[in-house]
């Protein structure tokens, strides 16, 4: 989810409910100065209708984030129906209503009806509270995020410059909202391939947040990660390396050891360098995050297995690159032979193995055999969960079957073979 989703969720805590409704106020033309018992009425009548929309709305917001999303639509029904009621169809409580209606209709992936709530939930607080309102600029937030869910990035950009542009109007260059928006932008370029603005925005976001929060808060390791995986795109993976691991060590203080997104940190500093080719440095990596990831989610648990085929190969791949070293040596020391000695000489010498190449040979056989069982355990798994044609079970056969055949288990081989053919 955007990072201030979750904020917009809360828009009605922002509401000053200075104007009276469209209803009390009509009513009230109809009394006179000495009717007290009957405007004792309306305005019991009126409170109790704001303490059921208040309790409403904080039973949606519950709701909605512990994922919910059925139960939460039904109460966002009910906020918005006793909004219309109570406070009438331009009142900024009827505009937050919407503004919910919207928000779970576009998680539930209905656009159209959730593009139609926030557009009206936006007049409505224009109208109400001027367009630089800081609750505009919300609604205009979750309106960008909806047309990035649509792929319709160039109405996202409109809307997240404008969110932008209003709290930098009304709270400042320096507020934490302002560096939300700017995270919220980042996040597009950076869906976009615009990599340089992207990268911009993250640092000024950083900036902001860790002057507002300190560096240990949820948004400073999001930032630095997201911040992270733009600067390894540009091939700056020395920055990218210090920012993954300044957003583990954060997510570490926060979350503890055991947290999904300790593990996201894991896996992405592991692939960091894996491109890098670091792979001694990237295998406990995966291995921490193969362990969080059996705790979180189970043994048997889809997200288990690739990260298991990730930690495999890694010990393929090592083993391949140990095996093609050791035929370099193999070939060098012919070379060399050949050159200084006598084609009896050459035979003699290139029997023997070098010494080298003995260790190389071993450490290949070592990796590979590492790999074997988490090939094994990973396919396993997604044999079950995802059944036995699904890209990642091929791709895991097709592993598996090279590696047999560098053990020189010739039955598992084929057995792999036999599979991969009846599957094409």
């Amino acid at each position: 989810m955007n990072l201030y989703k979750s904020a917009a969720l809360c828009l009605w805590l922002c509401l000053v409910h200075v104007q009276a409704s469209a209803y009390t106020q009509n009513t009230l033309n109809n009394y006179n100065n000495n009717a007290v018992d009957s405007l004792e009425q309306i305005y019991e009548t009126q409170a109790i209708a704001d303490n059921v929309w208040s309790e409403l709305t904080n039973e949606f917001v519950n709701l909605y984030e512990a994922g919910n999303y059925a139960q939460a639509s039904a109460v966002a029904k009910q906020t918005y129906d006793i909004a219309l009621a109570n406070f009438g169809k331009q009142h900024i409580n009827t505009a937050d209503s919407m503004l919910k209606v919207g928000i779970i209709n576009e998680t539930l992936g209905n656009y159209e009806v959730a593009e139609q709530h926030m557009t009206e939930a936006k007049k409505i607080l224009v109208k109400q509270l001027g367009p630089y309102h800081e609750d505009v600029a919300i609604v205009l937030t979750n309106l960008a995020n909806l047309y990035f869910e649509q792929n319709r990035p160039e109405l996202s950009e409109i809307n997240h410059k404008k969110a932008l542009q209003i709290r930098i109007h009304t709270l400042g260059e320096n507020d934490p909202a302002v560096a939300q928006s700017m995270y919220n932008l980042a996040v597009l370029y950076d869906d976009l391939t615009k990599y340089e603005q992207a990268a911009e925005l993250y640092e000024s976001a950083l900036e902001i947040w860790n002057a507002s929060y300190g560096v240990a808060h949820p948004y400073v390791a999001n930032a630095l990660n997201n911040l992270a995986n733009v600067y390894m795109v540009m091939e700056r993976y020395e920055d990218a390396i210090e920012l993954h691991k300044h957003s583990l060590s954060v997510r570490r203080s926060l979350y503890g050891d055991n947290h999904a997104e300790v593990a996201r940190s894991l896996i992405n500093l592991g692939a960091l360098y894996v491109k890098q080719g670091a792979y001694d440095k990237a295998e406990p990596l995966y291995v921490e995050a193969v362990h969080v990831a059996e705790n979180l989610f189970g043994p048997q648990h889809p997200q288990v297995a690739m990260l298991l085929y990730s930690l495999a190969n890694i010990y393929h791949i090592q083993g391949r690159l140990a095996k093609a070293e050791s035929q370099h040596l193999l070939k060098d020391s012919v070379a060399k032979t050949s050159a200084h000695a006598t084609q009896a000489m050459e035979t003699t010498k290139v029997s023997a193995k070098l010494p080298g190449q003995t260790k190389l040979e071993k450490s290949a056989q070592t990796k590979f055999k590492k790999a074997v069982p988490l090939y094994e355990r990973a396919l396993k798994i997604l044999d079950t969960s995802m059944g036995g044609e699904h890209p990642a079970v091929t791709a895991m056969i097709n592993e598996l079957a090279m590696l047999y055949k560098s053990i020189g288990d010739t039955t598992n081989a084929q057995k792999m073979q036999a599979r991969l053919s009846s599957i094409h």
